[in-house]
């Protein structure tokens, strides 16, 4: 009958473990995965370059231990994963080359879909199950699709830098497929990244030498993520484990002023951002060790290792602007959104696709649909804001500050407010603690947007050459995740 195996079906070896940490099994199990992946990672460095193995070994590797370590976590739930990319890649075999996109788009997402909606409907609690990696998997094989349309369907003289140099010509062999799909450093968390980029990284090309011939050792940076993503953890095992984000919900803490309240909602809240930092920060880090994740060098000659960064958690908490925050959360899915979405969709609707697209991909949840709704109401607040208030703050270094310390105060409760709804995911308690504030931020986004501009007039016509104009930002509609 269907069930909770359905879409966790994980390892029970080590739930007297998980038992003695006061954990579920579903936790220990893809927090072990995961150290696993960072030694898998260092040894794979080591002993499978070209120098040492052959082309198809390098490739097949990955592929091996990434489906060993998701069937360890999930079990027979893997079906799922297997079937969505199998299913896409047989259509992008016999599909006409001007409809591949679109198909993978359909199928795939149809059956992320299909099982969000399941899940949803028949369990009654949360577990870290399949959906998670076939959500990454659906980034990746819908991008590696819109790529195939630009090799061998489009007219390249339309294509931009970008799309002409990730397009394919023909569709990569079953093996490489797999190893793409499934690599151990991306399969669990992420980040879902290009076909191009893997590919060269198998192929030993996305590493230059430095202006003294040398490569630049992946190690070091890997190491310094990977005490980051260490430090995150002992606040989710800590303090995360103590304050739960549904507390804030409860009589009890509705009992307390509210300032007292607002700060437990603001703290809890915090803790599930740090559950996400160990978990994309430690994804890095394993694609670093692998050797995985070189971006170019910087102004000063340093080697960059960003191609597989998925969080910037200081600009996170430090940002002055929702806009800011948001650039800095779940990187690699907004470039997502970017090439399928944003870029693909007609002009006129191109923001409401990305936003649907978005939406879909995340799953039914009513929490989810809340908070991007509040997201979105929040951003344009914002945007109306900054053209109708910053530039009258510009020409005295302290009424700048001053302006600096309001924005990082009210995007310090905005990114609160909103995303409340989204980490709870339900109606309730989602509801009764937005009620509590009586739904004010929305009111002052609302009347920011539609009351502000007609007493204090947006700065209409910036000039290229002025200090103001450089200011003035293209706000991003796409991070919205």
């Amino acid at each position: 009958m269907p069930g909770i195996h359905t879409f966790y079906d994980g390892s029970k070896l080590l739930e007297p473990l998980a038992d003695k940490v006061g954990l579920e099994v579903d936790r220990v199990n893809f927090v072990l995965s995961l150290f696993a992946s960072f030694g898998i990672s260092f040894i794979y460095q080591k002993t499978c370059s070209l120098k040492q193995v052959n082309r198809q070994v390098r490739t097949l590797v990955p592929a091996v231990v990434g489906l060993s370590l998701v069937f360890f976590c999930f079990g027979r739930a893997i079906k799922h994963l297997l079937a969505n990319a199998l299913g896409s890649y047989a259509i992008m075999y016999f599909a006409p080359p001007t409809q591949v996109h679109k198909l993978v788009l359909l199928f795939s997402m149809g059956y992320l879909f299909f099982i969000h909606s399941y899940r949803w409907a028949i369990l009654e609690t949360y577990s870290l199950d399949v959906t998670g990696p076939i959500m990454v998997a659906v980034e990746k094989v819908t991008m590696m699709a819109f790529n195939l349309k630009d090799g061998k369907s489009k007219d390249q003289s339309r294509l931009t830098d970008e799309q002409k140099k990730e397009s394919l010509k023909e569709i990569p062999s079953l093996l490489e497929f797999m190893s793409f799909m499934f690599n151990f450093q991306t399969v669990l968390t992420g980040p879902a990244n290009n076909y191009y980029d893997y590919i060269r990284f198998l192929d030993e090309t996305h590493v230059l030498p430095n202006k003294a011939g040398k490569l630049p050792s992946p190690t070091g940076v890997a190491m310094t993520k990977f005490y980051q993503a260490l430090g995150f953890l002992a606040i989710v095992v800590t303090l995360g484990a103590k304050y739960k984000v549904e507390d804030v919900g409860t009589p009890a803490y509705f009992a307390l002023p509210m300032y007292q309240w607002f700060f437990w909602w603001f703290i809890t809240i915090f803790f599930i951002r740090c559950a996400y930092y160990f978990a994309w920060v430690f994804a890095d880090a394993i694609c670093n060790m692998s050797g995985f994740g070189f971006s170019g060098y910087d102004s000063e000659g340093k080697p960059q290792w960003k191609l597989c960064t998925n969080v910037l958690p200081y600009q996170v908490e430090m940002a002055q602007s929702l806009k800011e925050t948001l650039d800095g959360w779940n990187i690699q899915t907004g470039f997502w959104l970017r090439k399928v979405g944003y870029e693909r969709a007609p002009y006129k609707i191109r923001t409401i696709a990305t936003y649907t697209l978005s939406a879909i991909w995340h799953g039914v949840s009513i929490g989810y649909y809340m908070a991007f709704f509040t997201c979105g109401l929040f951003t344009v607040a914002a945007q109306t804001f900054r053209r109708s208030m910053r530039w009258r703050f510009l020409d005295d270094p302290s009424k700048k500050f001053a302006y600096d310390i309001f924005s990082f105060i009210i995007s310090k409760i905005a990114l609160a407010y909103a995303t409340y709804s989204f980490v709870t995911m339900h109606l309730h308690p989602a509801y009764e603690v937005l009620n509590r504030t009586y739904y004010i931020p929305h009111i002052v986004a609302f009347a920011t947007i539609f009351v502000l501009p007609k007493f204090y007039k947006p700065l209409k016509k910036p000039q290229s050459n002025s200090n103001v104009a450089k200011d003035i930002i293209v706000d991003n509609p796409l991070k919205m995740d």
